[in-house]
């Protein structure tokens, strides 16, 4: 097998929670919520706490990442649902996207236990970050809701304005994020592109010092004209995100980040079909990361701000593909289901919008519009972001490269 295509190193294990709107109510009652406690940011030492975050983020419609003080917690709040187990963290999620596109793959897990073993698909290649004998199970929950749900319970009466996911997780592995340096950069020496996920999850400095060395002597085994994609993300400890950036900027081709992600970078709330509020902000991102490329997807488009902006406009296309694709169909999809996305209609803002863009920033900028999926009416939310990483990645090719 040869594999042109490598990730790392986020694998962990979901607990994708089916939605039940009277599950939410009743644990606002049980727990005796009320709509003045609701707070984005605040210590998350119990599962009232927990529920305290996602109510907050749910009704003003942003996406967020919480880590409880205790794996445990985490289990408490999702036995409250029905859910099914599945692999997440963005470049396994994306390894088996490419799976499924018929790209074989390798990847450095930070965990491994019998649900990785179970559910990675067997053109994935993998070296596991943990020992053999080391099989812990730390579940990272989602909570994905869509647009138009009404929450009424106590004094909370509100509607969620968009579809929305919140992750819930205290990840032993995770925090630690394992990189293995030498032995995973001999096997990536030939590979013509490395998506590497974030390091949102990991909170003492020190072994964020360390896994940056780590990352930088990785990524030195590939050769010069290796594309590297980072996928950014919401960090707890914000300094680290731009600690991250100035230490691997070099080596990074794609910094690539959703609407959440680019807000809480610029510390603002923007309106994504504004073209001179998005303008402004991928600007901003541009000047001080110093990547040469600046990804950004959102519900309503994609787009990439650098020079030779246009040379991605395979890979954003197949990347807006595959988020279709996932959100209308989950993960039971088939390549004809996959092809007959590309025939959905886009969206008429989205569509203005991007053609602004391209008035406005010229050969700076690559944008193309969202599907307009408004007709969907149970789709999948969580893991967007990962399934469009991972059908952006084979664009990146040099087969497939725009010259």
């Amino acid at each position: 097998m040869k594999e042109k295509i490598a990730l790392g190193f986020h694998t962990c294990v979901d607990y994708e929670l089916k939605w039940s709107t009277q599950v939410v109510e009743a644990q606002i009652r049980t727990l005796n919520i009320h709509a003045d406690e609701l707070k984005m940011d605040m210590d998350v030492d119990s599962e009232r706490a927990i529920w305290l975050v996602s109510l907050a983020h749910l009704q003003a419609g942003i996406g967020c990442e919480i880590i409880p003080d205790t794996s445990e917690l985490c289990v408490d709040f999702a036995d409250h649902f029905a859910y099914d187990v599945t692999l997440g963290g963005t470049p396994t999620r994306a390894a088996i996207v490419l799976a499924r596109l018929g790209y074989p793959s390798m990847l450095q897990t930070s965990c491994y236990n019998e649900h990785v073993e179970r559910l990675m698909p067997a053109s994935v290649r993998v070296l596991p970050g943990r020992s053999s004998d080391y099989s812990g199970i730390f579940p990272h929950v989602v909570l994905q809701c869509s647009g138009g749900v009404r929450i009424q319970a106590n004094d909370i009466d509100f509607v969620t304005p968009r579809e929305n996911r919140i992750l819930i997780s205290r990840d032993v592995d995770s925090l630690n994020m394992p990189v293995l340096a030498e032995e995973y950069g001999k096997m990536i020496s030939e590979c013509e592109v490395f998506l590497l996920g974030s390091f949102t999850e990991i909170l003492d400095s020190e072994v964020l010092k360390d896994r940056m060395e780590k990352t930088k002597r990785l990524l030195s085994h590939l050769s010069n004209d290796a594309i590297v994609v980072m996928e950014d993300g919401c960090y707890i400890k914000k300094e680290f995100r731009h600690y991250i950036h100035r230490q691997l900027a070099p080596q990074i081709n794609v910094l690539s980040m959703n609407e959440d992600e680019l807000q809480q970078y610029i510390g603002t709330a923007i309106d994504i079909l504004d073209p001179e509020a998005v303008k402004k902000a991928v600007e901003y991102v541009y000047n001080n990361t110093g990547i040469k490329k600046i990804l950004v997807h959102s519900e309503a488009w994609a787009l990439v701000y650098g020079e030779d902006a246009d040379s991605m406009r395979t890979s954003l296309d197949g990347g807006v593909m595959m988020s279709a694709t996932r959100f209308r169909m989950g993960d039971d999809f088939t390549s004809e289901e996959y092809a007959q996305t590309r025939d959905i209609p886009d969206k008429a803002d989205s569509a203005a919008f991007c053609e602004r863009m391209g008035e406005m920033l010229g050969d700076k900028i690559c944008c193309i519009p969202c599907k307009d999926l408004s007709y969907v009416k149970n789709p999948t939310v969580v893991g967007l972001g990962d399934a469009f990483a991972g059908g952006l990645l084979p664009g990146l090719l040099k087969e497939n490269r725009v010259q």
